[in-house]
């Protein structure tokens, strides 16, 4: 445990797998046990730092498991707590890749472990990663809006900033209605409101988006009003 505390993983390892055969050669199978669960944690740290995030995520996994059935619950909810944040890391991997929803898949797996072991806040943050990855992966503006709303909600609740996300969200309401032709009056005020919380966020480049499209918009409406119900 000194060994694995310190973060000195292979010799962790190792220790670990001498103890878990004493503990079953004096016939202390539980403890065996134990030892076994923290080869797989100790296993898992190393695939961490190698960045091989889906083996650890299986080392995690493989220690939870023993941790659960041997009883050792505490030990049980640090492991899952770790392959979430595994899950997380490799979420984002996906993400920079352009596998969108395969790394909306991860956040959501990584917010239902946090959620067994009581972290409502990080639960409710992996969350709102999965409705950005989901809203990535949609080519429709009516559904990029949506799961940015829906990841709005949950950075709420997970205590994060939400307001990067709530512009776009309001950008993508607003492109979604302009192509629709619907409520000019409701497209001004969203794409206002998109400004204001980009200014915020020092986002230049999408301020500059919203001050054009707002042009374009303007130009439309003159040039074909009655499409606009005006």
């Amino acid at each position: 445990m000194v060994f694995y505390e310190s973060q000195r993983y292979e010799e962790a390892l190792e220790s670990f797998k001498k103890s878990a055969k004493l503990f079953d050669g004096a016939d202390q199978k539980k403890l065996s046990k134990r030892a076994e669960a923290y080869q797989y944690c100790s296993k898992g740290y190393m695939d961490m730092l190698a960045a091989d995030f889906l083996e650890a995520i299986r080392g995690f996994g493989k220690a939870n498991v023993t941790f659960s059935t041997e009883g050792f619950s505490e030990e049980a909810k640090q492991a899952r707590t770790i392959q979430a944040q595994t899950q997380g890391e490799l979420a984002k991997e996906k993400a920079r890749k352009g596998e969108f929803i395969e790394s909306a898949r991860l956040y959501e797996s990584a917010g239902a472990l946090y959620q067994t072991t009581g972290l409502e806040m990080d639960a409710a943050q992996a969350r709102a990663r999965s409705y950005v990855q989901r809203a990535a992966a949609m080519e429709s503006d009516f559904d990029k809006a949506y799961y940015l709303e829906k990841a709005v909600e949950e950075f709420k609740k997970g205590k994060e900033d939400p307001t990067r996300y709530e512009a776009h969200a309001l950008y993508m309401r607003a492109k979604a209605l302009i192509s629709a032709r619907e409520n000019v009056k409701e497209v001004i005020d969203l794409l206002a409101k998109a400004h204001e919380k980009y200014n915020k966020v020092g986002n230049t480049s999408q301020t500059e988006k919203v001050k054009l499209l707002l042009k374009d918009l303007t130009e439309q409406v003159k040039t074909r009003p009655a499409e606009f119900g005006i």
